[in-house]
């Protein structure tokens, strides 16, 4: 366990120690208050304070943010060539695949938590109901630890890092996609089927404050099936 600490550590350090982690937070941050912002307004106005609306734009930037923290996971270490050295000393692939994905995690929490402000206003100037505002978090969160397996493992699969956040991305936006059908035509069989299989729906019933066991199995689901396709990835370098 002190070995996957301090892997996930190196990977966060990394993140913090150069300019792309305080650009995505400075934009994260500017979205995030921009929406406020409007919102506020709308509310002085005699509007609704929809606190849903925050979390909506945000996922947004995350479809663009999990490709660009992810892609450099493992890509980087093959096109090094240090992807063996990480080898020669005695982790498993386990070990290895848990540590970058506790990093990407770690990081993706930390950005997070900087909106916590948002919660504060929220509360301390307005009468809202704290079920969609901590289901929209709790969302957040586990979108983010199924965004970073599936990013590390498409990090698992080339060299380059361009490839690896192209193909992250188009994954994602393709589960997001799979939502599309079932709101124009809400009974359709396949149309259920695919939205049930879509990221959209599960974070969309949490962003409600209907946090249902579920959604939560879906979300370990995904994560657990992509942390596990990386590690055959990972192991498939023995067999060439």
């Amino acid at each position: 366990m002190a070995t996957i600490g301090h892997i996930a550590w190196k990977e966060l350090r990394s993140y913090y120690t150069s300019w792309i982690a305080y650009a995505i937070l400075a934009g994260w941050l500017f979205v995030a208050g921009y929406i406020l912002r409007l919102l506020l307004g709308s509310a002085s106005t005699g509007g609704p304070f929809a606190i849903g609306a925050i979390f909506q734009n945000l996922i947004v930037i995350l479809l663009f943010v999990a490709p660009m923290v992810t892609m450099r996971l493992v890509s980087e270490e093959r096109s090094a060539g240090t992807i063996e050295l990480l080898f020669t000393s005695p982790l498993s692939e386990w070990q290895v695949a848990l540590g970058k994905w506790l990093g990407a995690v770690a990081f993706f929490a930390s950005i997070i938590l900087f909106t916590g402000h948002i919660a504060f206003i929220a509360l301390r100037f307005g009468t809202l109901d704290t079920g969609p505002l901590w289901g929209s978090y709790l969302a957040l969160i586990f979108l983010s630890m199924a965004f970073s397996a599936v990013g590390l493992f498409c990090s698992s699969l080339t060299e380059s890092q361009v490839v690896a956040g192209f193909i992250t991305f188009g994954a994602l936006l393709g589960s997001w996609m799979l939502a599309w059908p079932q709101q124009a035509d809400p009974g359709g069989t396949i149309a259920a089927f695919l939205g049930e299989v879509s990221l959209s729906t599960h974070f969309q019933r949490l962003c409600q404050g209907a946090v249902t066991t579920k959604d939560i199995i879906y979300f370990a689901s995904i994560t657990f099936f992509f942390l596990y396709a990386t590690v055959r990835s990972l192991e498939s370098r023995k067999w060439k």
